[in-house]
């Protein structure tokens, strides 16, 4: 006879957005942050954070939870959209805010895709006054997700969508913004550059969960399965794992639930937590991988390096963690100043994105250079098991060789 138990469907969320409310942490602050600057009239709000940090989750409580008098919210999705024209994203978006409005379009003229295309002011000169009658006194804000999706990482090649909305918003009285950047490459200042003629938006990160919140992902979501439990010492070794990143923490939670389920199991230990740690890789490989690939080869090369001292650290029980220079010459690298130089303008690029926390300064040759940790240990584990130091040794002597590359070059031909 079946176990009725291993019939329950897993309540922790991995590879899509959460849509329940109630399982959704940690983001009172950055929601207080919205109501505010929204009723104090703030045209367009930047909010930016890591990928798989819960950006497209935040978005829809936003749009179907928050509870705004003077407000209503639609959503729209640029991924994949950079090399859309004009005409279709301005369609599709016409489409979104019908639909998600409810509004019949029996009522409302939709301009069709070829009519846009030739007069792209009918969006708001036709279809957005319809859309404000209908509305009647309620403003309309726009939740535009990965924003930074409509311009290539050297930030030339811009679609014609970000003029047209930065062209409107200020005209358009009833008209608001909230822009959901990913960090794809590009910096916010350049993005407040392109919105000056708006004025400066107001910025907020969407980052790590602190502890209390996310204890509370860990043991509310399975809230129906009163007979799940964890062990005291199993929380704290999420919490070390996942460091509050929301994603790694319902991956890990996921895992643990699976294999629960599997083995008819319900109290989860410690000894559990650590088992599942390579499982996890497996299930959520896409949340290790993507948020690589804004960065360049160096950066990469970098993040091992720094998952490698920390190693080194924890295996002779140093307390000191030693900088990434080190840990790169002990690999083949020979620094010139210039070479040190990019090293640290990586770093702390890395540092910038969340990746990586400067945590001290320490001798090289004969300057300090900063010492670093990788921000949360279960992506430093997948690091050392997907991208070691010793599978990049050729790479790291051509990127730091003795001379530079150039005078390697004509040192042959002489």
């Amino acid at each position: 006879m079946t176990n009725v138990m291993t019939l329950i469907k897993n309540p922790y969320t991995i590879g899509s957005p959460i849509f329940k409310p109630e399982d959704l942490f940690g983001r009172d602050k950055i929601l207080s942050f919205i109501q505010q600057q929204l009723t104090s009239g703030a045209k367009a709000i930047l909010l930016h954070g890591q990928r798989r940090i819960g950006m497209t989750s935040l978005m829809n409580y936003i749009a179907e939870d928050i509870n705004l008098d003077e407000f209503v919210f639609v959503r729209l999705s640029l991924e994949d959209k950079h090399h859309k024209s004009l005409d279709k994203i301005l369609y599709d978006l016409a489409r979104n805010i019908t639909d998600e409005l409810g509004i019949s379009r029996n009522r409302i003229t939709i301009p069709s895709q070829e009519d846009l295309k030739a007069e792209p002011q009918d969006f708001f000169d036709i279809f957005l006054l319809q859309v404000y009658q209908e509305l009647k006194r309620k403003n309309l804000v726009l939740l535009i997700d990965e924003f930074d999706m409509l311009w290539d990482n050297s930030c030339t090649e811009i679609n014609p969508f970000v003029y047209f909305l930065i062209s409107i918003i200020n005209l358009q009285e009833k008209l608001f913004t909230i822009l959901f950047v990913g960090r794809q490459g590009s910096s916010l200042e350049f993005i407040q550059g392109l919105f000056r003629e708006v004025g400066e938006l107001p910025c907020k990160e969407l980052g790590l969960l602190d502890k209390s919140d996310t204890i509370k992902l860990i043991t509310e979501i399975p809230r129906e399965v009163t007979n799940y439990q964890y062990d005291p010492d199993a929380i704290e070794a999420i919490w070390e794992l996942s460091c509050g990143h929301p994603y790694y923490t319902q991956l890990l939670c996921f895992c643990l639930f699976q294999q629960a389920r599997n083995q008819d199991k319900w109290n989860v230990t410690y000894q559990d937590v650590k088992g599942v740690i390579d499982r996890s890789f497996e299930q959520g490989e896409p949340a290790f991988v993507s948020p690589l690939e804004v960065l360049s080869t160096l950066e990469k090369i970098i993040l091992s390096a720094v998952a490698e001292a920390q190693k080194i650290a924890t295996n002779s029980f140093e307390s000191n963690i030693i900088s990434p220079f080190l840990i790169l010459e002990m690999y083949g690298a020979k620094f010139t100043e210039n070479l040190i130089e990019e090293v640290i303008i990586g770093a702390t690029h890395l540092v910038n994105l969340g990746f990586l926390e400067q945590i001290g300064v320490q001798k090289f040759q004969k300057i300090r250079v900063p010492t670093y940790r990788v921000k949360i240990e279960l992506f430093r584990l997948w690091l050392l098991k997907q991208y070691p130091l010793e599978a990049q040794r050729n790479t790291i002597k051509v990127m730091f060789p003795k001379k530079p590359w150039f005078q390697g070059i004509l040192d042959m031909t002489l």
